[in-house]
């Protein structure tokens, strides 16, 4: 049988085959020496075997899975290459969906300025830094992160990271705080506070509670060594011996209290202490009662001054109750006396009103009276002095050169029924001012100014008049012109002055009339002290005139050079007089700008 030989080209395939089966088998030595195989799949008959490799980096592997802190490669853009299963725990994601993504996407926005500039200087050099992460479930995880560089052919610039889960430090820290607070509380607090457990017994006790009992309070009970007694406020009595024992029991069952007063009876007998009580149980977490909290604050001085304060807020009612009863009884009596004045008044009203309608009528006949007798001046002796003068003068014509010496003294006789004449003349216009109806208010003082001044004439005279016309009631006018005149006729008869002034000074709800001189005075004091039948008629007569006519009498002083008259009537629109009458002395009467002036 012949032997058959491989053709060339089935050598040269074959050689082939063989050059590739050379380079696997050398790149697979390769990648175990260098440590890239984890394993190998061997066929066998019975099926497929792995064979896992032991490389030197194998503990390490193993260090790295079993530590308790995260550990992470991270790539140049901070994508995660590689990262342990506890870091997965950390952040609540799976390892195999938290290799690929961001590391910066698990970190809290406020602390993502701060990561960036660790992670960048671990780059350069190692960089440690406390950074709050936020795992998949929202949940903020304090974290302490360590950068350090780490070299690697097919990721340059990549970063060790080692993530330190720092949330059961916090919270211990928190609880260690919390301790020393309630220890600080404790020593420090100033009132009563007790944690007590669920069978009564005192656990924790201030500072202040040893201060009060004296004693040590720990592992004791608490109705034993606490005995309180609650009283209610509202009753009126918050005595000790009124209130009603207080048990922890009520508070370990859930029952919350506060602001509630109770009296606090120390030991060894002392004064008992009043006190506000807050309390309420301490519960876990599925609501259990674990124990109770009591704070007593002493108000024992705050209770004392409250009821030195209520009995002197009773005392002090008391006293304006008596106080209210004399004054209610004052005003009782002054509104007596005020009913008994104003019946007065009234009654006085009544009296001024009948008194001023019978000065008015008595004013008015006194002035039908004078006008009468003026009348019968004037036509009867007046007619009858002419008549005389008429008939002397008749009989002087007819009369002989022999009888020349009843001539003479017919010729005497006519000066002297010339002043008889002028005199009834001035009798009849001082008895009725008929001039008033004639010339006015204004027009008949002047006339009666200037003849006064006819007959006074080493008086010098200063007189300013504003126009009253139309502004008073006849009456009224009357009686004006006769309180001017009087005061006109004491000057001339009294004062013997060298200078008067004449002032009417008219405003929109008053006329002032101002007479001033500076002849010599009288003492008013003593003509006020006569009686009536032995006091002058001028001072009264201005004084009832004004008063007769609605005026008011003023008071008068010490007369002297330089008094006054004063009348102050209102305007007749409301026809009366508010007038008042004023002898001051050594007053000045005030500047009234001249309306109309006139110098004697």
């Amino acid at each position: 049988m012949a032997t058959s030989h491989p053709s060339p080209e089935d050598l040269l395939a074959e050689n082939a085959n063989l050059r590739i089966r050379l380079e696997e088998a050398e790149d697979t030595l390769r990648a175990i020496r260098e440590g890239e195989v984890d394993a190998l799949v061997v066929y066998k008959p019975a099926g497929e075997q792995i064979y896992t490799l032991k490389g030197a980096d194998h503990s390490y592997r193993i260090l790295i899975e079993a530590i308790n802190e995260g550990a992470v490669i991270l790539a140049l853009d901070g994508d995660i290459l590689y990262a342990n299963q506890q870091l997965a725990e950390i952040l609540g994601a799976p390892l195999e969906r938290l290799v690929g993504t961001c590391i910066s996407d698990y970190v809290e926005a406020a602390d993502r300025e701060l990561f960036m500039a660790l992670i960048s200087h671990g780059r350069q050099s190692a960089s440690k830094g406390e950074v709050s992460l936020r795992n998949r479930y929202g949940v903020i995880v304090p974290a302490y992160l360590s950068f350090r560089s780490f070299n690697l052919e097919e990721s340059p610039g990549a970063v060790c990271l080692v993530v330190t889960d720092l949330t059961q430090q916090k919270r211990q820290e928190a609880i260690l705080v919390e301790e020393k607070l309630s220890r600080v509380i404790f020593e420090q607090a100033q009132a009563v506070i007790l944690v007590v457990d669920p069978e009564g017994r005192i656990l924790r006790a201030s500072h202040e509670v040893h201060r009060i009992c004296r004693s040590n309070l720990l592992l004791r009970q608490f109705d034993e060594v606490i005995r309180l007694a609650s009283f209610d406020t509202t009753g009126g009595e918050s005595s000790p011996a009124a209130g009603k024992p207080f048990s922890i029991s009520s508070i370990l069952q859930g029952k919350i209290f506060h602001g509630l007063e109770v009296s606090f009876s120390p030991p060894e007998g002392r004064e008992p202490l009043e006190m506000l009580l807050n309390a309420g149980p301490l519960l876990g977490r599925q609501g259990e009662v674990m124990g109770a909290v009591v704070t007593l604050t002493d108000i024992t001085a705050r209770k004392r001054a409250e009821e030195a304060l209520k009995a002197a807020h009773d005392q002090l009612e008391q006293k304006v109750k008596d106080r209210t009863a004399e004054l209610q009884l004052m005003v009782a009596q002054l509104q007596e006396e005020v009913m008994d004045r104003l019946q007065a008044e009234e009654s006085l009203k009544e009296s001024e009103a009948r008194f001023r309608h019978l000065s008015s009528r008595l004013l008015d006949a006194q002035e039908r009276e004078r006008k009468r007798l003026a009348v019968e001046l004037h036509d009867e002796l007046g007619h009858a002095l002419l008549t005389i003068k008429l008939q002397l003068r008749a009989l002087a014509r007819g009369l002989t050169p022999e009888q020349k010496t009843l001539a003479e003294d017919i010729e005497v006789l006519q000066p002297f029924i010339d002043g008889v004449l002028d005199n009834v003349r001035r009798l009849y216009f001082a008895l009725s001012p008929g001039n008033l109806e004639d010339l006015g208010l204004t027009g008949a003082l002047r006339q009666m100014l200037d003849e006064f001044a006819k007959h006074h004439k080493n008086i010098r005279w200063q007189i300013r008049i504003d126009n009253l016309d139309r502004e008073f009631p006849p009456l009224t006018q009357t009686v004006i012109y006769r309180i001017v005149q009087e005061i006109l006729t004491n000057i001339g008869k009294h004062a013997k002055p060298s200078r008067v002034s004449v002032r009417v000074k008219r405003n929109p709800t008053a006329a002032l009339f101002t007479v001033e001189d500076n002849g010599c005075g009288f003492d008013t004091s003593r003509i006020h002290s006569l009686d009536d039948s032995n006091r002058g008629a001028g001072i009264g007569g201005h004084g009832r005139a004004g008063t007769d006519a609605g005026g008011d009498p003023g008071d008068r002083q010490q007369g002297k050079p330089g008094d006054q008259d004063r009348l102050h009537p209102a305007p007749g629109l409301r026809e009366e007089i508010n007038g008042r009458l004023l002898h001051r002395a050594g007053r000045r009467p005030r500047h009234v700008p001249p309306r109309c002036e006139t110098h004697h």
